[in-house]
């Protein structure tokens, strides 16, 4: 591919939220095909839960990286469909915690085999068609960190 052929980063944000959008609604047809019903944007709270437990939902943003406003949002979609349930910090009476309930735990163990496939039917379309992608992804987070886009372009005002 030459320059003039390469795309050009004008949008760049939207066509990754495209992707975002569409890898969203395969996964979900992947779900309802198997009769599970579970939302893909709440894969990464739903699965700090069952690897870590019990946790606020200060303490989940903190660890996915997020805004407190979108673990309350996902929390809300959970509690709706009765996959977790919220209760007292041990450790802090005045504090909530959100927890798996029986359903979520049996929900998890449906979803893992799905999960593992898309896991591993990921990994073979990123070897087949963008073997470096994941780590550009993690270079430009890095960038960012380092200096906001914000930043840059008023640099360049």
């Amino acid at each position: 591919m030459t320059d003039s052929e390469m795309p050009s980063p004008l949008g760049f944000g939207s066509r990754l939220r495209r992707l975002v959008e569409r890898l969203d609604r395969e996964v979900l047809a992947i779900y309802q095909a198997a009769g599970v019903s579970f939302e893909p944007r709440c894969y990464a709270v739903f699965t700090a839960l069952k690897a870590h437990g019990p946790a606020s939902d200060a303490d989940l943003a903190a660890r996915l990286d997020v805004s407190p406003a979108v673990v309350t949002q996902v929390r809300s979609a959970l509690q709706a469909d009765g996959l977790v349930a919220t209760r007292a910090d041990p450790a802090d009476g005045g504090r909530q915690q959100l927890m798996l309930t029986p359903k979520g735990a049996a929900t998890a163990m449906q979803l893992q085999p799905l999960w593992d496939a898309i896991n591993a039917a990921t990994a073979q379309m990123l070897v087949e068609a963008a073997p470096g992608l994941l780590v550009g992804l993690e270079s430009l987070v890095g960038a960012l960190d380092e200096r906001p886009l914000q930043t840059r372009v008023k640099d360049l005002l």
